[in-house]
């Protein structure tokens, strides 16, 4: 005769383990035979290195961008004082960052080439020195000067990009394709940011030329062109490395986050920046800054996603 267990009062009856072993196995029967898919999870030690790599594609890309305008005397005085108090707390925040960095191998099985790291802080030391000058140039309006090093900076912070690529590219397609992300997502950050700036200082003066912004947008319209560019190829060549933390456990072209990354982070920018080009051969400037805002946070958005699918999934999207 069967032993009977007697539940103690106000406990729900619990199935043997035995019972339990087979009413899992029958669950892994209905889905094909093989357990429900788990999502690997993500480390948070990524998120200093995707912080870091958006302040520095800021920057980096503002400086040159306002530099070009500068020295082509296409923008004012006053407007290169303002993107220079912008693009220096972006310099030190990426600084700040940087200090805050371990020297690990590899994030969550993310492999990074460590011996670069140093290399990287120096250069970025360098590059928020001059970006520091470039500032009080500016501010003590010396045109010459601030052009000058606003150029300096700006190849410094190319340098900068360059070793960046050499410590996060390992996994990725080739270290060129991690630089050409970068170069990309340097452009797109920096003129966007550089554009909507300028059509804030438009709005204070309309007797300004409409030139500057179309030109602008038009060099954002290139800098979106380049970087659908780079991400095809991240998508068309696989990576050279997968993390061992996987991907949220399924193929890239099945996560959620890459079509995220297309449709937010290229595909609807590209149509808002057409239309901001539109508008400023128009002169609705107005119009114009407000759709570049929404360029901005949606390429920033981007820039987010693309930098998380490389730390999952090693591909330089």
């Amino acid at each position: 005769m069967t032993d009977m267990v007697t539940q103690p009062p106000g406990v729900a009856h619990r199935p043997p383990v035995s019972a339990r072993a087979n009413l899992t196995e029958g669950r892994g029967a209905l889905t094909g035979g093989s357990p429900p898919p788990t999502m690997a999870p993500v480390s948070a030690a990524s998120l200093p290195y995707t912080v870091l790599v958006l302040l520095v594609e800021l920057a980096v890309g503002g400086l040159a961008m306002v530099t070009v305008f500068d020295a082509r005397r296409q923008v004012t005085a006053g407007y290169v004082k303002a993107a220079a108090l912008t693009v220096l707390p972006l310099a030190v925040l990426a600084g700040w960052t940087y200090l805050v960095l371990g020297s690990a191998n590899d994030i969550q099985g993310y492999t990074l080439a460590a011996r670069w790291l140093r290399p990287f802080g120096i250069v970025l030391a360098a590059f928020l020195v001059v970006t520091a000058a470039h500032t009080t140039a500016a501010m003590l309006d010396r045109h010459d000067l601030e052009v000058r090093l606003g150029a300096a900076g700006s190849a410094l912070g190319l340098v900068a990009l360059v070793l960046l690529a050499a410590l996060l590219g390992g996994p990725a397609w080739s270290g060129a394709g991690m630089l050409l992300s970068l170069f990309a997502g340097t452009a797109v950050l920096g003129s966007a940011l550089m554009s909507m700036l300028w059509g804030h200082w438009y709005l204070t003066s309309g007797r300004l030329p409409k030139e500057p912004m179309e030109q602008m947008s038009l060099v954002l319209l290139a800098a979106i062109a380049m970087q659908i560019v780079s991400v095809v190829l991240g998508i068309v060549i696989a990576p050279r490395e997968v993390p061992t933390g996987g991907a949220f456990g399924i193929a890239l072209s099945a996560n959620p986050a890459f079509w995220l990354r297309i449709a937010v982070g290229l595909v609807f920018p590209l149509v808002v920046t057409a239309l901001a080009w539109k508008a400023a051969t128009i002169r609705g400037m107005m119009s114009a800054t407000g759709l570049l805002y929404i360029a901005l946070g949606l390429l920033l958005a981007g820039e987010v996603l693309a930098r998380g699918l490389l730390f999952t999934t090693g591909a330089a999207v």
